[in-house]
């Protein structure tokens, strides 16, 4: 059966469709989604914008409570989601099984903030006023999700937005719109007003068209590579739309000559090669003290050889395949390129056969000025550097375009805390793997890896909701 768009409160048939396969099984059709354009585009805008003025009148904590019916209804059917994630878009299924149940706590987290106060009291210098600010919803807001965090990503844009009294269009990957169908599903059984929410699925080049178009669009959250990000914000340009855009990473591991190397090599072969890489925050390049890097070597290829690479729905995989035969091919070209640049595979370097899964790969001797470790590659493949003292670490992190997360292995704190000052990045660890961060926290990059405002935590508050500042004479 097709799946169809959520627009104004109706399924609706579609009208063209396409099938999403098994990325493990390729024969195998997993769902039949709307091959949706500009018109469905356009209608769902309008259908939002006809619910704002009421839902922004529904009080703070009734939204609230459909935000915790809806992570109830998650809860509920935690196997059978991320059954779907798994087979949609290969997610390792302890791993999907942990994305249903944090979209979940991410929708808890926010209705949590309808209990704490909605804005302040200020001294006024004229007599007898009163000067009070209050948070208040901007309008039409439109999100566009990646493939790769299906049904978590959608939850961190959605839940802040319709907290603050926003009205959404939500356009998911047409690579992995299941998390959303299922997001939807939830509130609208938490009882979510008829088109307070609006799905459209289908490419992204008509559903960016509408946005340039729609007036009603106050604000567009988008998470996805860098060139589709620069193109919707060209597109967006002439029109005072809110905007923030989460982008790729390149996301460097420095192991310290300090560290625990066997807890160090456990950290950068999870961050680089669970989910086969295709995290914006996967570790890609490992930067090694010179007087650790043979050392750290063998413990980091066995810690890779310890990961199993298989059936997504096996609670052992650790690596499952890449999202489509694409994305192997071009994993293979940047392997290729980077032997062409003078690398050495030390592990990996090959497709593996059924599906489109890829060994985990690691290369050493490669510049850090090589496109293989310059560019996103969201792969299974991480290159190895060594380092001959921190400034020269610290220099090798912050030598590419990006700036999203970072981290280091060292048992020294002079060393954590020259590193968390001096790299380049809106994210940075210490003694933990590149990938992954709490939701009550601020995420997002710098340089290429980010524009606007950072999601989750209160900061999203700030991006989904604007201030109005009341002066009242009493």
């Amino acid at each position: 059966m097709p799946i169809g768009n959520l627009i104004a409160g109706r399924w609706q048939p579609p009208e063209r469709t396409y099938v999403r396969k098994n990325p493990s099984r390729p024969e195998e059709v997993v769902a039949e989604y709307p091959l949706s354009g500009k018109p469905e585009a356009m209608a769902a805008l309008r259908a939002a914008a006809a619910a704002f003025p009421r839902w922004r009148q529904t009080p703070p904590i009734e939204r609230a409570r459909i935000l915790q019916r809806a992570a109830r209804f998650l809860y509920e059917h935690l196997e059978t989601i991320a059954r779907d994630l798994s087979v949609e878009v290969g997610k390792p299924i302890f791993e999907a099984r942990a994305e249903v149940c944090r979209a979940a706590e991410i929708f808890e987290y926010y209705a949590a903030w309808a209990w704490q106060p909605q804005g302040f009291l200020l001294a006024s210098a004229r007599p007898a006023t009163e000067l009070r600010a209050r948070r208040v919803p901007l309008g039409v807001v439109a999100l566009i999700t990646p493939w790769n965090f299906p049904i978590a990503i959608p939850a961190w844009k959605l839940a802040p937005a319709l907290l603050l009294g926003n009205t959404v269009v939500l356009k998911p990957s047409t690579l992995g719109p299941c998390g959303a169908f299922h997001l939807a599903r939830a509130l609208e059984a938490a009882g979510l007003p008829p088109a307070v929410l609006n799905l459209v699925i289908g490419p992204g080049a008509p559903f960016g068209e509408a946005l340039a178009e729609a007036e009603e669009v106050r604000a567009v959250s988008f998470t996805g590579s860098v060139e589709a990000g620069l193109r919707l914000k060209a597109m967006l340009a002439h029109r005072p739309v809110r905007l923030q855009l989460e982008l790729g990473g390149k996301n460097p591991f420095v192991v310290w000559e300090d560290a625990d190397l066997a807890e160090a090599a456990r950290l950068a072969a999870e961050g680089a090669f669970f989910y086969a890489g295709q995290k914006c925050t996967a570790t890609s390049r490992i930067i090694v003290h010179i007087k650790i890097y043979e050392e750290f070597r063998d413990a980091l290829l066995e810690a890779t050889r310890r990961l199993k690479v298989g059936d997504p729905l096996d609670e052992a995989t650790r690596v499952g395949p890449l999202i489509d035969a694409a994305a192997r091919e071009n994993v293979q070209r940047w392997v290729k390129r980077g032997l062409e640049d003078g690398g050495r595979i030390l592990i990996g370097g090959q497709p593996v056969d059924p599906g489109y899964f890829y060994q985990p790969t690691v290369l050493e001797v490669v510049p850090p000025s090589a496109p293989i470790a310059q560019e996103e590659i969201f792969g299974p493949v991480v290159t190895l550097h060594p380092a001959s003292d921190l400034r020269e670490a610290i220099a090798i992190a912050n030598a590419t375009r990006y700036g999203l997360s970072a981290s280091i292995a060292t048992r020294r704190l002079d060393v954590a805390e020259a590193f968390l000052n001096g790299v380049e990045a809106g994210i940075v660890h210490v003694n933990q793997p590149t990938a992954g961060i709490e939701y009550q926290a601020p995420f997002g990059g710098v340089k290429d890896s980010g524009y606007g405002p950072k999601e989750q935590g209160w900061s999203a508050l700030d991006f989904y909701g604007d201030w109005k500042t009341l002066v009242v004479r009493v």
